[in-house]
């Protein structure tokens, strides 16, 4: 599954991925973006740690194919 999206950060936001990004936390703004996507799933409980994992390794091996 692929999904494509445009977002546009003003203000507070912006500073945030600016600094996630001049920090070296992240390499680019995508995958601060994705990163947090994951974490906040797991914090509402809609996903757990494990099965994020086991599901990042299968798309590793299935992109490796």
């Amino acid at each position: 599954m692929e999904t494509t999206l445009t977002l546009k950060f003003r203000g507070m936001e912006a500073r945030i991925l600016d600094e996630m990004i001049k920090s070296g936390i992240f390499n680019t703004k995508s995958e601060a973006i994705r990163s947090a996507l994951v974490k906040y799933a797991m914090d509402l409980g809609l996903f757990n740690r494990k099965k994020i994992w086991e599901e990042r390794e299968i798309e590793k091996i299935n992109q490796e194919r």
